[in-house]
Parts: structure tokens; sequence; C-alpha cells
């Protein structure tokens, strides 16, 4: 039997148009979600990652985050794996979703819920410098002040310190000690950058591997003047000097040798008066003092000095132990070096200073130096003040406690005046005591003082673990 060719088209277009019909109506269910939907996020950020939609099966990709009023939308292409929304508020939970688009038709939305960051302010730390120490002394608590969060403390230099009971330093062992304070921050504040301090470790003087190469016990009759072994008597205000009249710092004294003299129980004793205090020591100017050294005599190169002495009382009294380099005649101040192992003023009773002079490369002075304040008049009794001179560094210290250590390295010198020259030569310094009357380091003489005395116990001379020999004139 044979079918109308119009009625076999009209079943075949109902055939196709009710096969094309199913096949629409089950496209959403062909769409497929997302998978391994994740989200990170900073303060005002989040990053949106999912796995890759199958190849054909999706024409877009539409992703949003969705807190309370705020909605943002974004299409994107089927190859996409992640999205960065931006601008978003800190600490608030948004919902985020990935939906797959297959023309007209969706997935189901896959959703993840994150919440931004907090904002966290800016952290630093205010790491108060340790003061440097002794093996032996006591733990030193230290001082760290943060913007937020907990500061933690540690050493690169074990060997030279620990850190004990989270926050208090021990001396091991004498070297440069390094010691970090560290921050990782909290809710509130960031971390904070390290913040590193240097503390100088030393080892008490006592404790030194040292051997007597010379010495003044200053023995001899009451009256007798410094050893001429040893000593020469400087004379005069300066006037005559390249130093200038008043000694290069406004001094009011002029030297005499009648001012130094034995006191029969093994001290020296400079006595700087005015006429009214003693009228059998005068000179040119109200105040008469002495200065003896040990230029022409005694010549050393490194080692350890100490001298046991005590100061004088009264407002303007200027006394100081020191030495300058033996080449000065040559080589004019301050190229050839000075070394204060210690100067002090009446006017400020309890302290005690050190300090190191040379020229800088430029050939201009510099110094550097360093003091201690003590609880007690230094004129009530007597104490030690010494030096320990190696090639690159020098210490002072008092009552055997380091009070100063100044490197080579600190001054930017490749050649210091305190160490081998270019050529290799050693250095020389010879010894000076003097006590002086007001200038610019003694100040004001007190009204009414008429007669200070400085007293000097002895003076001695070591090689240390190796450096120092016995002095040369």
């Amino acid at each position: 039997m044979k079918l109308d060719r119009k009625v076999i088209a009209a079943f075949l277009f109902a055939a196709i148009t009710v096969g094309l019909i199913g096949l629409d109506a089950n496209a959403a269910t062909v769409v497929p979600k997302a998978s391994k939907v994740a989200v990170t996020t900073t303060t005002n950020t989040a990053k949106l990652t999912w796995s890759a939609f199958p190849a054909g099966k999706v024409t877009s990709i539409k992703v949003s985050a969705v807190s309370g009023s705020s909605r943002i939308l974004k299409t994107l292409t089927a190859k996409a794996t992640s999205y960065t929304f931006s601008n978003l508020k800190s600490k608030s939970t948004y919902t985020f979703s990935v939906t797959g688009l297959l023309r007209t038709k969706t997935s189901v939305a896959v959703t993840v819920r994150a919440m931004t960051k907090k904002v966290r302010y800016y952290n630093s730390i205010f790491f108060g410098q340790p003061q440097d120490m002794v093996v032996g002394d006591e733990d030193q608590a230290l001082f760290a002040l943060p913007n937020g969060g907990e500061t933690t403390f540690s050493t690169t230099t074990p060997t030279k310190c620990t850190i004990t009971n989270d926050s208090f330093l021990h001396a091991v062992a004498m070297g440069e000690c390094l010691v970090v304070a560290s921050n990782a921050g909290d809710a509130d504040y960031l971390a904070s950058a390290d913040e590193i301090r240097s503390v100088v470790i030393t080892a008490p003087i006592a404790g030194l591997d040292k051997t007597l190469l010379w010495a003044d016990e200053f023995t001899g009759v009451a009256g007798a003047g410094p050893s001429s072994s040893n000593w020469t008597s400087s004379i005069g205000d300066g006037c005559n000097s390249s130093a200038g009249c008043g000694w290069g710092n406004g001094e009011s004294e002029s030297y005499a040798a009648c001012a130094s003299k034995l006191d029969g129980d093994g001290n020296m004793v400079i006595t700087a008066s005015t006429p009214t205090g003693d009228s059998t020591c005068t000179s040119n100017k109200t105040w008469t003092s002495a200065k003896f050294t040990s230029l022409g005599k005694q010549h050393f190169t490194y080692g350890y000095f100490e001298a046991r002495m005590k100061m004088p009382s009264g407002g303007g009294t200027w006394p100081a132990f020191w030495t300058l380099g033996s080449n000065i005649g040559s080589v004019a101040w301050p190229r050839c070096g000075e070394l204060d192992i210690m100067e002090y003023a009446g006017n400020n009773p309890g302290r005690t200073t050190s300090a190191v002079h040379y020229a800088n490369s430029g050939g201009v002075h510099e110094y550097r130096s360093g003091q201690i304040e003590t609880n007690t008049v230094l004129a009530d009794s007597y104490h030690t003040y010494g030096m320990l001179w190696l090639p690159n560094e020098v210490t002072f210290t008092f009552d055997g406690r380091p009070v100063k250590t100044v490197k080579k390295s600190d001054t930017g010198l490749t050649y210091w005046p305190f160490g081998p020259s270019a050529n290799g030569t050693p250095p020389k310094q010879y010894v000076i005591f003097n006590l002086a009357m007001g200038g610019n380091y003694g100040g004001s003489i007190e009204s009414g003082l008429n007669k200070a005395t400085f007293t000097i116990d002895y003076v001695r001379y070591y090689s240390v673990s190796g450096f120092g020999s016995s002095p040369t004139n």
C-alpha cells in the first residue's frame, strides 16, 4: 500500500519535533555542576576556584559573591577555573557560588561560605639597648615594647650569650652577643620585623692571663718627687708648648715640680693649691699643680694598665690618668692618638669617664668615650682604673669592670694610631698623670676652694695573653 507523500512528510516532521522537544526538556540535567569549589580570602579579596568543566558541556560560567544586600555577579568563559573578587568588606561572611551554563540552561549552583580576614595593623618593636655585660654578671632583664602581639627573645650567638626565663640575657663568654626580638603579631597586628641588638660580653680583668712587666709602687721617703727612672715633671702653664696657654683646654693651673710628692706611705700625691692653700709651692698662676709623664723614660705597646687612685674633692678639680702617642714630636695630636684611661671632674663626684682620641680619614679630630656613674663619691675611697689595649680594640675599666670598649672598626680607619701602621710598625704610648683645675672639662672652680689632692697608690703594666712587652725608653 502506498502512503501519500504528504502524510509521510507530516509523520517525519512530527517525529523530529517530538525528539527535539525531548532533548530540550532534558537539557538541564546534562549541564554538569562545578566540582572542587574552594575559596581563599584576604582582608578585602576572595579567590574562588573550581575544577575545569568538561569540554563542550558548558558555554559559560557564572560566579557570584553575596553578603547581605551586597551582590557581585560575573560571567566568565567556559574554560575559566578561578575568579578573584576585590573590594570586599573585611571580616564579613560571603556566600560564593559557581554555576555552569549551556546556552540558556544552567547547572545546579555550587556554593561555599567564607569570611574575609580582619584588617591587621602595622606592628613594630621598640627594643631597648641592653647594657654590655661581664661574664659572671647577674642575668639582665630585656625590655621590648611592641605595637601589639607578644615579643619573644632569642640569640644567634649562643656560645656568647643565652636567653633565660624567656626575657633575661645571660653572659656566657667574651665576644659579641646578638640578641633578637621577634613578634609574630596577633589578631589585630601584623608580624613585625625583627630587631637585633649587639651586646659586648667581656671577662673580669681579674680573670685575664696577666703577667706583670713594670710598676711604680711610689714607695720612698716623704717629700720626694716622682722617680727620675720613670717620670719627668712638666712645668708651666702651656703657653710655651704646642698645646698653648691653658694647655689647650682653658685650664687655670700652672705646673710645678713641688706639687707632686711621695707621702712616705706608698702613695704619690699631686696637690693643686692657691698660695692660701700652700704658700710653699707657687707659680705664675693662682693655681699651682703637677703633671708628670713617662715620655723618654717608659714607652708601652699593648697590654693592661692599672692604677689605684683616690680622686680629689672640690668642684673644678680635673685629675687624669692617660697616654699619648710616643711619636707626638713628629706626628702632631690628634694623629698620634690619645687614650684617656680616667678623667674625673669634682663637679660630678660619682662619675668617671674614658675616651679614645684620634684623627679621622680627613685629619679631623674625633673621639669616642664612655662613662660610669657610681653610687659613691670617688674622692672618699680608692678605686682601680684600667685599660686593656689590644691592636684592634681598647677597653677601659673601673674596679675591674669594663666601662667602654672602642674597636678600630668603630672609627672607620684602615690604620689607627693604636695598632700597627701600614708598614707594620707597632705603636707606642707613654703614660701621664696630672691634676688640672677648671677648663672645659673641670668646669667652674668651687668658691672658697684653695687646695685639693689627687692620690695615686700604684701604677702597673701587664702583658695579657701574649700582648704587651717590657717598656722601652
